[in-house]
This record gives C-alpha cells, sequence and structure tokens, in this order.
C-alpha cells in the first residue's frame, strides 16, 4: 500500500490563497495529479483556475457543505484509500506518508491527523476538546481531534455512509460511521499552520455540530440517546423537589402533591440514565464485537490471498 493507492479529496470555496500551495505540497509528497480530486463549491475568486493550471482533476459540486462536496469527490475516486485535506494550507502534505503507514501497520480504517491544542486560539481549543469529550461520551471511543480537517480512510469503509450532516459535521459523522460499524480509528500527531485566506468556521458553528452529534447518536444507539433524554427529567424534579423542601422546612407551607410530584419525575429520571448507561455499555460491547468479526474477516482474506 502506497501513495498511489490514495486519493486527495480537497473540498474548496473561494481559497483562491491556500488552494495553490495545497495542491503542490500534495504532489511533492508522492500523491498523483490524476489522484487529486478538487471540489469547487461555486468559488468566485478563481480557484478552480487555479487548481486546473496544476493538472490536478477539479470537479463542480452538486449541492452545498463539506459533506456533499466529500460525497461528490468520492464518485471520483478509484483507489482504496480516501484522503481528505483541507484547501487552506492548515495541514501539511508531509504527514500523509506517516498516516499512510500508520494505517497500514495499525490496522484502522481511518487515521486522523491530531493538530497541536496549542496552534488554535482558545475560544477554537476549548471547543474541540469539548466536542471531542461529546464525541468519545457517546461512541465509547478516546480519540484528541475527531474534528481535524485532515484525514485518511479506507474507501470500503465509508462505501455505504449516509453522509447526510452539513457543515462542518462531516469529520464527526465519518469517524461515528466507522466506529459504529466495527471499525477502528487511528490518530497520528501533526502540525497545523496559520490559513491562508478568509476563516469560514466561526464559534457559533459549534452548537451545531454539538446537535448534530447527538443526531449521530440517534441514529447509531437510539435505545441509548432516548433514555439519556429521559434522565434530564431529573432536572425539573430536583428543582421542584428542592423548592418544596425549602418552603417546607423554613416558610412551613405543605405542598404534599408538589413533593410526591417530584419525586416520581426525580425518580424516572434517574431510572431512565441508569438505563442510558447500561444501553451505553452494551453498545460499546457490539462495537467490540464487529470490530473483531472485521478484523477477522481481514485476517482471513489476507491469508487466502
Amino acid at each position: 500500500m502506497n501513495l498511489d493507492d490514495v486519493t486527495a479529496i480537497v473540498p474548496a470555496l473561494n481559497e483562491s490563497e491556500g488552494i495553490g500551495p495545497t495542491i503542490q505540497e500534495l504532489i511533492d509528497v508522492g500523491i498523483r495529479p490524476y489522484n487529486i480530486v478538487v471540489v469547487d463549491g461555486g468559488s468566485a475568486d478563481g480557484t478552480p483556475e487555479i487548481a486546473s493550471k496544476l493538472g490536478v482533476r477539479v470537479v463542480r459540486q452538486r449541492g452545498r457543505g463539506k459533506a456533499d462536496a466529500i460525497r461528490c469527490g468520492l464518485k471520483y475516486a478509484k483507489t482504496p484509500l480516501i484522503l481528505v485535506i483541507d484547501a487552506d494550507h492548515t495541514y501539511p502534505a508531509k504527514y500523509v506518508p506517516l498516516m499512510v503507514n500508520a494505517l497500514k501497520e495499525g490496522g484502522y480504517d481511518e487515521v486522523i491527523g491530531v493538530r497541536p491544542s496549542s496552534s488554535q486560539p482558545l475560544v477554537y481549543r476549548v471547543g474541540n476538546a469539548l466536542l471531542t469529550w461529546l464525541f468519545d461520551s457517546m461512541f465509547g471511543v478516546r480519540l484528541r481531534d475527531v474534528l481535524s480537517g485532515l484525514y485518511l480512510v479506507r474507501r470500503e469503509a465509508i462505501a455505504d455512509a449516509n453522509l447526510e450532516m452539513g457543515g462542518f459535521s462531516v469529520e464527526s459523522e465519518i469517524a461515528a460511521h466507522i466506529v459504529s460499524t466495527g471499525g477502528s480509528v487511528g490518530e497520528v500527531d501533526i502540525e497545523y499552520r496559520k490559513r491562508l485566506g478568509r476563516k469560514k468556521l466561526r464559534p457559533w458553528h459549534g452548537l451545531g455540530i454539538a446537535l448534530d452529534m447527538v443526531r449521530l447518536s440517534w441514529r447509531y444507539n437510539p435505545t441509548s440517546t432516548l433514555f439519556l433524554a429521559g434522565a434530564l427529567l431529573m432536572v425539573p424534579g430536583l428543582l421542584v423537589g428542592g423548592m418544596t423542601a425549602y418552603q417546607f422546612y423554613f416558610m412551613h407551607v405543605d405542598h404534599f402533591v408538589n413533593a410526591i410530584m417530584a419525586l416520581v419525575v426525580t425518580a424516572t429520571g434517574f431510572n431512565s440514565l441508569l438505563l442510558g448507561i447500561l444501553s451505553m455499555y452494551l453498545k460499546r460491547m457490539e462495537y467490540r464485537l464487529l470490530k473483531h468479526m472485521r478484523s477477522m474477516r481481514r485476517e482471513q482474506g489476507s491469508a487466502e490471498g
């Protein structure tokens, strides 16, 4: 498995400053120009023209958002490995060979380039850490940078992925699909540079990504998501119970109906929390079994080959 097995998909929208250096670095590390697909989302600054002059394939994106761009690029990818890299020159392509080796030696289905936290502004650093923690909690993994814009995946691992999430949630959707179907995800530490051109990701996009992660959890583990949502009943139950207790002990006012309602609601929420945690552990056991079965099939295929 070498760089001839890699197709690089480069989603781009008004990236005239970064697209040229990004493509040139990919070519310099050994990816063939005909295996580089720039998916242009309707740029008005000459981005597709710059990319075309470097001899790579440039296609016009149908739809909007990064997920649509990757879905479009996959139609032109014929190699077993797919590399996704942002077009803003933030991710050094020199790490691609290292990621290919890590994927091969570790038997991973995806390898993510992990950015150093110190390279990001504080608000993005905190947001990325919280979102990665949320993803890890929902899907039972220990990733450090699930939202990185540089990652390598086996084509077969995402062939049946829906890629329905819009905006900047596609990275978490790909990782969620892989781990939920028995795949494994590895990580490689990389550098992260200052982008060339105008930044598109804003702090408020983090809320949309978090909501999309909840949607992904509902898709791949609806039982646990439903129970954990039910656990939120503990909040009003405890609030009403606390107010009722305060009025009883300090104001000598009896609200027995409120007390009973608070107790029932809190108990229901607590039971939902326990069932949600149990469901998460059962789902993680299922992930491990799927991963073991996939590993056995892969070893059997290698032996027959």
